[in-house]
Formats: structure tokens, sequence, C-alpha cells
């Protein structure tokens, strides 16, 4: 990741990847144009058809990004951890945002302007490049999700979801509600927290309390999902 600049504390950009070839003195203007708001569990940072002109950071905790049908049914997009970012997509021509995000428990955020970005990337090409290279990242995660809601079998489907999800992360503990997960893959709550059980009882994972789930044999996961497909 980025090194840090001996800045006074820690800069909510030295965490991500995509200003880490800026010095210490671009990053710090950046952030004196930023806004840095935190949040409460349930708050939402902005909704869906609000203007696409921010760029929003995760400086700490979870935040969600949802949209709903006209029915009022949930639908997870992503669930964004410390050093995340969403937004990024509008710098080349969004108008409106296409989701809601909202805080799944206190959390922190950095919004900076798009065109205080546009103006960086003309400055400093390099950070085009990378944005760009974020991007297909995402775009490929957002195809390995379509494919996994393709896949009919529930058990398989949440399987192939804790993969997915460490991978996202790149850690092997899964920290998130029944609800989220629900939402996440379009999976009933009962259901999934019956498959839990059973992958559980199969040593695949380890339950820990309603929210966290530790992946014990990814070869388990990884057969149940590919047999599945």
């Amino acid at each position: 990741m980025a090194h840090h600049c001996n800045c006074h504390g820690q800069l909510c950009t030295s965490r991500i990847s995509l200003f880490e070839s800026l010095s210490c003195e671009e990053q710090k203007e950046l952030i004196a144009k930023a806004q840095h708001l935190d949040y409460q569990k349930g708050d939402t940072i902005f909704y869906e058809h609000d203007p696409a002109d921010k760029i929003m950071i995760i400086r700490y905790g979870k935040i969600k990004i949802n949209r709903y049908s006209l029915e009022g049914k949930e639908s997870v997009l992503d669930i964004l951890d410390e050093g995340d970012f969403y937004g990024e997509q509008n710098l080349f021509g969004g108008n409106l945002l296409e989701a809601n995000a909202v805080s799944m428990g206190e959390s922190g955020v950095c919004l900076i302007s798009v065109k205080d970005i546009q103006e960086l990337i003309l400055k400093r090409p390099e950070v085009g490049i990378k944005l760009l290279n974020v991007i297909g990242h995402k775009l490929s995660l957002a195809n390995e999700l379509v494919q996994l809601l393709s896949v009919n079998d529930a058990k398989a489907r949440i399987a192939g979801f804790i993969l997915y999800r460490s991978n996202r992360t790149s850690l092997s503990t899964i920290e998130l509600t029944r609800e989220d997960i629900a939402a996440y893959i379009n999976i009933r709550r009962e259901t999934i927290s019956r498959k839990l059980g059973e992958l559980q009882k199969e040593g695949a994972i380890m339950l820990e309390g309603n929210k966290k789930v530790r992946i014990q044999n990814k070869d388990i996961l990884r057969d149940l999902f590919e047999n599945s497909r």
C-alpha cells in the first residue's frame, strides 16, 4: 500500500493505493479541500439520484451501497470497508448516483470533489492510469458477483459468496449480518442461517456470534461452488 507521509496524523489518502504516488504536499492539498464526515449506524451519506460530484473514501467503519426495488426490497450492491472508495466511475461522465450509501455502524468518510480529482489527473496523469486500473479491477469483481448470483443452489451460492467476500477484503473472517448477506446474494435470511450451520458442521467455516463467519477450509467452499456451476 501507500508509503505513509510524515505529516500530522495520518492522511486518509495515504491508505489509498490510488493516491500513493502523490507527494505529502499533494495529498495534503487534496485533503484540505475534502469534507471529513462522521456517521452513526443507519445514517445515509448519499441517496440514489443525488448529483455524482464527489468521491467517497472510507476512513473507518463499514458503508453499505444499496438500492430498493419499487416494492421496497433491498438489494446490496457492495459493502465498503476502511480504505475502500466509491464514485470513481463518475469521473468519466456520470451525472447522478446509482445507489444509496448507508453507514452500518460508526463510520467516517472523506468526500473529495470530482472536479478536484479531475484537475489532479491533468497535473499527474499516473493517477488517471491508476484509476483506470482500479475501475478495471472493480468491474471484474462485479462480474464475479453476477456469476455468483446465477448459481441456483443456495448453499453453493453462499459458499461462493464467502470466497468472493474474503477475496474482496483480503480477510479470512467476514463480518456481516445474516440480513446483509441475504440482501447481497438474494437468498432468504432463514435459508442463510440454515446453510451456514451446515457449512459449519462440514468444517468449511466457523460461526462466531451472529456477525462473524471465519473460513476454516477454502477447498470445501470452492468445491461446493465450482460443482454447482
